[in-house]
């Protein structure tokens, strides 16, 4: 090759590692939407009062899927360990028996859990209509969403940690919890547990992990051949660097690839060949706030995680290990090692949950399977109070 073309080679190829890793992440950022002009900076936030929210309606536009979640009862900002502020939503009234706290995944938004928000508010209201038996607690983790922006060296799996102990200090400071993470989010739940163990079993009462991963994620595939695998494995830094040292650059490709991203990302993320064209819609404004160098700072906390050993608290609680079985992103090959870490159904608190025909984005694309889920997992929490269980 000659020396000329060298230059638009490795430019080729970053701009392919770009699309790559950006889809990769479900980043699918297609152009510059509404919610990305939405996303709010630690600096600019206000008053909870005048937080500006990326609701589900707002994301869908019109709301095409139908969907739209039931308003927030309260909004606060929590300030983190480091200042940064991480916008919070609730649903039920403070003194309810028991808090689900909902932590979401790489790229997404609080978003992500629309349709559980939405069932999850109804069936927790018990069957005369009066109060309901659970606070549904929704936030966005840093640099995601409406939450403010870290520095880049506090783009780690223990910091992300630290921001939901800071949250269930401030938002959920008695009484019994359940959280409930898909992908990052539930790496961010084992995180806490090895931050602080001792939450295990004393306020937090169960956890639903869900489409997540214990670690080495750096090995995945992505569905790909060998050969394209090893052309990511060579790319990818390459574009991360880009993504963090030339944000510009990025945000403009991925704004001209953004098809062809979108058709990648809807590859990776839903298992269903006729997804409603709607729902790959919302996902790609969902994430199109997500500022490509943020994308590229968590990418190497994601890539070098272990998170094995800290799975050993959750041996004490009810744990929901969840996954669909086309998973392309996080195979349930991961699910399957979190449950032999946490010593399998037989330990009598462990259930394995496979949902047929989902991929990644299992809580979008089969919602009613991760409702049930979570609602069962519930019960089986509410259960041991004299109050009964949440939707009976």
């Amino acid at each position: 090759m000659a020396r000329s073309e060298h230059p638009r080679a490795r430019t080729a190829g970053i701009i392919g590692g770009l699309v790559g890793l950006v889809a990769a992440g479900t980043a699918v950022g297609v152009g510059v939407s509404r919610a990305a002009r939405r996303r709010v900076r630690a600096a600019e936030l206000g008053p909870a009062a005048d937080l500006p929210r990326m609701t589900e309606a707002e994301l869908r536009e019109d709301d095409p899927l139908g969907a739209a979640s039931r308003a927030p009862d309260r909004t606060a900002l929590v300030q983190a360990d480091d200042g940064v502020l991480l916008a919070v939503e609730e649903i039920g009234p403070r003194d309810a028996p028991l808090t689900v706290v909902f932590v979401h995944g790489y790229t997404l938004s609080m978003a992500s859990w629309t349709f559980q928000r939405r069932s999850l508010a109804a069936t927790l209201a018990t069957a005369n209509g009066h109060r309901p038996d659970a606070r549904l607690v929704f936030y966005d983790q840093r640099g995601h969403g409406a939450s403010g922006r870290g520095a880049p060296e506090r783009s780690t799996i223990e910091q992300l940690a630290k921001d939901l102990a800071a949250v269930l200090e401030a938002r959920v400071p008695r009484g019994p919890v359940v959280l409930a993470g898909h992908s990052m989010g539930g790496m961010t739940i084992m995180g806490l547990a090895s931050l602080a163990p001792e939450l295990f079993g004393t306020r937090i009462s169960a956890v639903a992990l869900v489409s997540t991963s214990s670690g080495q994620l750096a090995d995945l595939n992505f569905g790909l051949p060998e050969l394209l695998t090893r052309v990511r494995a060579a790319v990818f830094p390459v574009a991360a660097w880009t993504m963090r040292r030339r944000p510009a650059f990025a945000e403009r490709t991925r704004r001209v690839m953004a098809d062809l991203v979108s058709a990648v990302t809807r590859s990776l993320s839903f298992a269903s060949a006729d997804v409603d064209p709607a729902l790959v819609n919302y996902v790609d404004a969902m994430i199109a706030g997500t500022p490509v160098d943020v994308i590229a700072e968590f990418y190497p906390a994601l890539a070098g995680l272990d998170e094995t050993g800290s799975l050993v608290p959750l041996r004490r609680i009810p744990t929901l290990v969840m996954t669909g079985d086309k998973d392309k992103m996080i195979p349930m090959a991961h699910s399957e090692l979190i449950l032999e870490q946490l010593g399998g159904v037989e330990n009598g608190l462990t259930e394995f949950m496979v949902v047929p025909d989902a991929g990644h984005l299992v809580l979008l694309e089969k919602p009613a399977e991760v409702c049930e889920a979570i609602t069962g997992l519930l019960r089986r929490v509410a259960a041991e109070s004299p109050a009964g269980a949440p939707g009976h």
